[in-house]
């Protein structure tokens, strides 16, 4: 059972028992010789009752029209029994404004007996209260819930290094979660209805919320999965020089550890790392220029990338392919070593499958036909 509503009920019945003894003992000084003001004292701590039980259930009303718990009715029953017969009598004893407030309560009280649901119920009132609940839910948990996203996110980062392939397995996790728990899978076998899960969430009448809160916890965090893979990475890195399915991010945030590294530790080391995109057909164009640009738009703070060097270059680098870079050439620079050793660590880590966006492929495929 909530916590608040059973607080509020079992106050309820607190005060119907003592409206109960208080009743009795007026009957009981009816009946005798007791003095006038003592039958108007026992009248007036009555009315308090009345006015205190009509609060409760009034409130008890506000919870249950919002609460996916039993609406309680066996249990306003067993208060009506001793309790509604009591009011009507005090009815005929008491002035009108009294005699309001008591035909208020009982109407009250036969409303609980028959269901505070009944006079809510329209064509919208279950989605309605499903939403009431997943939002108040979600309000109070969310913060929770987005920091174990993000936790159980690092951990697939160390199977999966790409990022919307992380999302779209944490919402398969948070969808399989769902669905396997009590109420998640009547959801699913419902064709995931609203209506009819919330249908059968108050056919159940259940007293404690454990289920319930399951539902809704395993429900909105497959909400915030569902969100994180709906969200569009904006580009950290303005796409310059490279093709329009480039992961253009990835490939700069793997320059920028190259350059931590060391790997590339001078400004001509931006040929090689041109070269290296040029052959793989990478560039929108061949120009130097846009490449020039695509660098320093980034590292112009960390390396800087410029013409001048790469017209420095020896033309061996640039009139050869960097897969025949060797010194067993006699034109070859006395850096061509070097420079081999790092495009070879470039090519082997610049791959299609690992840098063009989900989906796509960098380069388009060419389909043979058949003959």
């Amino acid at each position: 059972m909530d916590e608040e509503q059973e607080i509020q009920f079992k106050n309820l019945e607190t005060i119907v028992n003592h409206f109960k003894q208080c009743f009795l003992f007026l009957k009981e000084d009816e009946g005798g010789n007791c003095l006038k003001e003592l039958i108007v004292d026992w009248k007036s701590v009555l009315r308090d009752y009345v006015k205190e039980i009509n609060d409760l259930l009034n409130s008890l009303k506000k919870e249950i029209e919002w609460s996916l718990l039993d609406e309680m009715k066996e249990r306003f029953y067993l208060i009506s029994i001793d309790l509604k017969p009591m009011l009507n009598s005090l009815k005929e004893c008491v002035e009108e404004t009294c005699c309001n407030l008591i035909s208020s309560t009982i109407l009250l009280l036969a409303e609980g007996v028959h269901g505070f649901r009944q006079s809510f119920i329209n064509d919208t009132y279950f989605e309605d209260l499903f939403n009431n609940q997943k939002n108040k839910y979600l309000e109070e948990n969310q913060v929770r819930l987005e920091l174990v996203y993000q936790q159980d996110c690092q951990d697939k980062a160390l199977i999966c290094p790409d990022e919307s392939q992380q999302k779209r397995l944490m919402l398969i996790d948070r969808k399989n979660s769902l669905f396997s728990s009590r109420f998640g899978r009547v959801f699913h076998n419902n064709g995931r209805n609203v209506k009819k899960i919330v249908a059968y969430i108050l056919d159940q009448k259940e007293k404690f919320s454990r289920d319930i809160d399951d539902f809704l916890d395993k429900y909105c965090a497959f909400l915030i999965a569902k969100e994180h893979c709906e969200i569009k990475k904006e580009a950290v890195f303005k796409n310059i020089a490279f093709k329009e399915n480039v992961d253009v991010d990835k490939v700069m945030q793997k320059l920028k550890e190259f350059i931590g590294d060391m790997t590339i530790g001078a400004q001509k080391h931006w040929f090689i790392v041109y070269k290296v995109f040029l052959s793989k057909n990478w560039l929108k164009k061949s120009t130097q220029r846009l490449f020039v640009d695509q660098i320093n738009s980034a590292f112009s703070t960390l390396l800087k990338c410029s013409t001048d060097d790469f017209h420095e270059i020896n033309g061996y680098f640039k009139h050869n392919d960097f897969t025949e870079w060797t010194l067993a050439d006699m034109d070859a620079p006395p850096c061509c070593e070097a420079y081999r050793e790092i495009a070879d660590k470039l090519d082997l880590e610049f791959q299609e499958s690992k840098y063009a966006k989900p989906g796509t492929f960098i380069n388009a495929r060419k389909i043979e036909k058949f003959r």
